[in-house]
Parts: C-alpha cells; sequence; structure tokens
C-alpha cells in the first residue's frame, strides 16, 4: 500500500490534497469517512519515515525511488559517480533516449539498439540489431544480425541472415542464410536464400536468386533470379539478370552478360564482351570473345580473341611461338573410329597445292577480331596506356616482319573439291566475312598416301625398266642385223643421226600431253606407239615431215596409270620414255 501511495502523495502535498478532495470527502456517505482518513494517515505516516536514496547508492531491493532521474538543468545530477556507483542496472524492457525508443530485449535472446520500434513483438530468438530501423518488422525469424540503418528492415520470417551496412538486406522476408556486407548490398533481396554479398550495392537487384557469391563493389548488380554465380571484383557481373553458374574473377570482368550461363571469366576485363553467351571460358587481361552469343569458345592469354563457337584462341597476334617440350597429342583410338574408309587423295592433291611465303597483316586482324566486341569504358582504361599501347605497337610491327611457309586456305579448299576430297585440314569459318584457317597437320595424311603412291610406281617402273632393257638388248640385235642387209634397187639408207624423242609434257597429266620429236631429212615411214606395262600396243600415230615436230596425245579413252611411248623410222626402234595419266 506504502509503495503505492508515494508516487502519488509525497508529504509537501498532503496540504493541497487535503485542500482540493476534503469538500467531497465530507459530502461522502458517513460510514467511508473513516476508511478515507485512515489511508491518507496512513501514507503521510509511510512517506515521512521512507525516503528514497537520492544519491542512488546504497539502495536495497525492493526499495523504490521517487527520484526523477533527469540529470538536471544544469547536467549535475548522474546515474552514479566514480565512488557511487550501481554495479547492475536492470530494465524492464526498453530504454528510451529523447522519447524514442533506443534499447529493447523483445522475446529470447534478442537485442535490438536503435529507433526500432516495429520489432517490439518479436517472438524468433537470438536477433541482434544494431542502427535505427534495423530488423524493424521482425516478427518470428531467429538468429539475425542486422548492423547498419534499415538493414533487414522488411524481414518478417527470414531466418540466420547477416546484413552489415545501412540498406543491406533491407528488402528481405523470407530469404536465409545470406550474409551481405557493404551499403545497400542485397538490397532487394525478397526470398533468395544462402547468398554473400560484399561491397556497396553488390547483388543489389537479387530477389529470388540463390547460392550467388559476389564481391566487389557493383558485383553481379543487376542480378534477379540467377543461381549459382560468382562475382569478385569491380562491376564484376554487373548485368548479370539470369545467367546461373558463371565465374567472374577480376575488374569488369563479364560485366555485360545478360542471361549467359557456365562461363568463366578470369582476369581484368576479360570476356567483357559476351551477352547472352554459354560455356565460354577467357583467361587473362582483356581475353574475350568477337561477339555477345558464343557458344563453348576459348580465349587464352592477354588479349586474347576468339571468333567463333566451338574454337579455342591462345594468345592475341603479337604472339611470335607457341610450343612445349612434346608435339600435341590427337586422341586416335581406333575403337572410337567408325566408318573408315580407303579414299584419302595423294600426289593428285598434292601436286594441286601451290606452297607460298608470307607475312601476316596483324593490323587487320586485330581490327577483325575488335569490330564486335564492347570497347573499354573511360574508366576502365589504364593510367599507363600510352606506354602499354607503344609496347603493343612495337609488338604488332616484329610480329608483321615475320616470313612464314604455308598455303592459302581458300586454294587448298578449292583443289580439295576439284578432287571431290572431303579435306579435314581446312578450317572453316561459321559465319560469312569469318576467317579461314588450315590445321597443318592434318596434311601429313595426303602426304603420306602420295609418298605410297610414288613408292609402288617406282616399283612398277623398276620392273618395266628391266624389260624394257632385255627388250632393247633384242632389238639392238635385230637392228645390227638389219644395218648388214644391203638393200637393192633404189632404196636409200635412213640417216638417223638427227633423229631424237623428248620427254611429253606435262607429265603426269590428266587429260592431253604433247610429244616432241625430230625426224631425218630422208625416211620412208615414222610412227610413234604407245604401249602398256605390259608391252601390249594401244596406239599407233604416224608422223610425217623432216625436222622438229610435235604430237597431242589425247589419252581421255585410257585408264590412269604408267604408259610407253617409242618412236620407230624406218622401222627402227629410235627411242622409247614413259609418261604418267591419271584421272
Amino acid at each position: 500500500m506504502s509503495a503505492n501511495c508515494k508516487p502519488a502523495i509525497g508529504n509537501w502535498k498532503l496540504k493541497t490534497f487535503l485542500k482540493l478532495y476534503s469538500p467531497k470527502i465530507f459530502i461522502m456517505k458517513t460510514k467511508l469517512l473513516p476508511m478515507v482518513c485512515c489511508m491518507l494517515l496512513t501514507c503521510h505516516f509511510i512517506n515521512s519515515n521512507a525516503q528514497a536514496n537520492k544519491t542512488l547508492s546504497n539502495l536495497i531491493s525492493p526499495t523504490a525511488v521517487n527520484q526523477s532521474l533527469l540529470p538536471g538543468a544544469d547536467n549535475t545530477i548522474n546515474l552514479g559517480s566514480n565512488g557511487q556507483r550501481w554495479k547492475n542496472l536492470y530494465l524492464g524492457n526498453a530504454l528510451y533516449l529523447k522519447g524514442n525508443i533506443s534499447m529493447h530485449s523483445p522475446g529470447f535472446g534478442n537485442f535490438f539498439v536503435g529507433n526500432n520500434t516495429g520489432n517490439i513483438s518479436v517472438t524468433g530468438s537470438y536477433n541482434t540489431g544494431t542502427g535505427q530501423y534495423a530488423l524493424n518488422l521482425l516478427t518470428s525469424a531467429s538468429y539475425n544480425t542486422a548492423n547498419g540503418y534499415s538493414s533487414l528492415y522488411f524481414d518478417s520470417t527470414g531466418s540466420e541472415n547477416t546484413a552489415t551496412g545501412a540498406f543491406s538486406l533491407y528488402s528481405n522476408r523470407r530469404g536465409y542464410f545470406n550474409t551481405a556486407i557493404g551499403v545497400s548490398s542485397l538490397y532487394s533481396n525478397v526470398t533468395g536464400y544462402k547468398n554473400t554479398a560484399i561491397g556497396e550495392a553488390s547483388l543489389y537487384h537479387n530477389i529470388t536468386g540463390i547460392n550467388n557469391t559476389a564481391t566487389g563493389y557493383l558485383s553481379l548488380y543487376s542480378n534477379t533470379i540467377g543461381h549459382y554465380n560468382t562475382a569478385d571484383g569491380y562491376y564484376s557481373l554487373y548485368s548479370n539478370t539470369s545467367g546461373q553458374h558463371n565465374t567472374a574473377n577480376g575488374y569488369y570482368s563479364m560485366n555485360s552478360n545478360t542471361t549467359g550461363s557456365n562461363n568463366t571469366a578470369i582476369g581484368y576485363y576479360s570476356m567483357h564482351s559476351s551477352i547472352t553467351g554459354s560455356e565460354n571460358t577467357a583467361l587473362g587481361f582483356d581475353a574475350d570473345v568477337s561477339n555477345g552469343n558464343l557458344t563453348n569458345a576459348t580465349a587464352i592469354g592477354f588479349n586474347a580473341i576468339v571468333d567463333a563457337s566451338n574454337k579455342v584462341r591462345i594468345g592475341n597476334t603479337s604472339v611470335t611461338s607457341i610450343g612445349g617440350q612434346v608435339e600435341w597429342t590427337t586422341p586416335s583410338d581406333g575403337r572410337y573410329k567408325k566408318d573408315i574408309k580407303e579414299n584419302v587423295q595423294g600426289l593428285a592433291f598434292i601436286n594441286s597445292l601451290r606452297p607460298i611465303t608470307y607475312t601476316v597483316n596483324v593490323q587487320g586482324l586485330n581490327e577483325y577480331y575488335n569490330k564486335g566486341r564492347k570497347q573499354l569504358s573511360n574508366n576502365a582504361v589504364s593510367a599507363n596506356e600510352e606506354a602499354a599501347n607503344a609496347e603493343m605497337k612495337k609488338s604488332e610491327d616484329e610480329a608483321s616482319n615475320i616470313v612464314y611457309n604455308g598455303f592459302i586456305a581458300q586454294e587448298v579448299e578449292e583443289a580439295a573439291k576439284k578432287l571431290n576430297y572431303e579435306f579435314s585440314g581446312v578450317d572453316k569459318p561459321q559465319t560469312e566475312d569469318g576467317l579461314y584457317g588450315l590445321r597443318y597437320s592434318d596434311f601429313v595424311v595426303p602426304l603420306v598416301k602420295a609418298v605410297q603412291e610414288l613408292s609402288h610406281q617406282n616399283d612398277e617402273l623398276k620392273k618395266e625398266n628391266i624389260q624394257m632393257k632385255s627388250e632393247i638388248g633384242n632389238l639392238k640385235s635385230e637392228i645390227i642385223e638389219l644395218k648388214s642387209i644391203t638393200l637393192s634397187g633404189n632404196s636409200l639408207t635412213t640417216n638417223l643421226s638427227d633423229v631424237s624423242l623428248a620427254q611429253n609434257t606435262p607429265n603426269p597429266f590428266v587429260n592431253t600431253t604433247i610429244i616432241n620429236y625430230s625426224l631425218p631429212q630422208k625416211f620412208t615411214t615414222a610412227q610413234i606407239l604407245i604401249t602398256d606395262k605390259n608391252g601390249k600396243q594401244l596406239k599407233q600415230l604416224n608422223i610425217s615431215g623432216s625436222g622438229k615436230g610435235s604430237l597431242n596425245v589425247n589419252a581421255a579413252t585410257l585408264a590412269a596409270g604408267a604408259y610407253n611411248y617409242s618412236l620407230i623410222v624406218d622401222g627402227e626402234l629410235i627411242s622409247s620414255k614413259q609418261m604418267e595419266h591419271f584421272k
């Protein structure tokens, strides 16, 4: 009773109280008057004998305090002093400063510092909010930590989140296991979970995306629903909205990607031109793709640019040597090869190629690679740009002066088409203005085939040579016998000193070839005989005149192979030679 009376009536207020209320007391019914008087006397007696300790020291619970805890007009009244202070301060729920709630601990294990008036009725546990409006709308969630103005402001049921920085995880409702460090990091997240954002505005627009990691100012800034992305570096994966399973490491790396997935970019400004492409890899400073929608393209090395899907580019146009301790190995297991055919073109294909020497227009190639790429923004250009450009120009000049040996890809392609040969050594472009390339290792196969054909022809020539020698020996014997015969009548002896037979040109040939010869001044008959390798006569072509002459031989009706042709004058064999015919 006395404790309840103290705050209402002090010793100095007694007269005022009686003055105000005595008229009413005396009007009361007679039976209530003794009770009222007794209560007033009791309160007065207790108040006069149990004054509060105004020095706020040595208080013994439950002693009540009726002294106002205001600092006084001159700020001289303190809550304790060096000599006399409270060991512990117990508050029922909340601490107010200047009329606003400043610290309170609703529910079990919760602690809030700041004007968080909305979370007074919290049923969740073990939440900590530091900063005005931190965890302001929290209801049943648990194990959240919010540090900063309006951090985790809208969180109601999302648990086990950590937000550090003003507006960090501001919009989160039900997302859980998120970590946001930095002003406005994961600002828009509503239900996304297991995301980590470190850096101002990192993962700013994320709403439902899960398992994303963003480290760096504005990293993964535009992501809304993309999952399993990792961005490390200023502006990395900045434009990504729904792309998934991307990894970008480096300043501005993959900053233009929007919906592309399964890409990996490592290095300053790496793969910054890719927009919707997927399964691409860029490794190195400014390693990139030539346009934004390639697939399975790989660029390795400084300024390496790959211009087509399913293609690998190592190094830029200034690279003058690529190598290793051992040769490149291509899988060639017979167990995994099918539709095997022995239709490789050999000598005919090799003979149709035009070997050349050449230099490369490096500047032109660079213009080609860069025409579809996004250009470096002004704030992304190195401070040493002038020195870097000078070094690049020097490298380009050196690469432009190297003399290479090889072929022209378009000519090789045309040669294969004429022979109906599907040659794998030509790397055809995927677009009309794309680059041609050659796989020089693939030339080994037709070269081997050509050597095999030459070897077979050489073996046949050896056999024919033996046979020819035998026939020539027999002919010489016959000539000797003929020369010993004295011609009767007006017959004349043929002067054979001016007779000759030249090698046909071209040789080998496809359809026609020319045979040059020389005949004496006087003779009776002259023929050119064409025989096969077995000595069977196929054609007899009569010739006339004297001196030099030529014969155009059409071999369209002959099968491909080796043939012999001989000059016969007045029945005497003058000379024999071999020619090669191809279809």
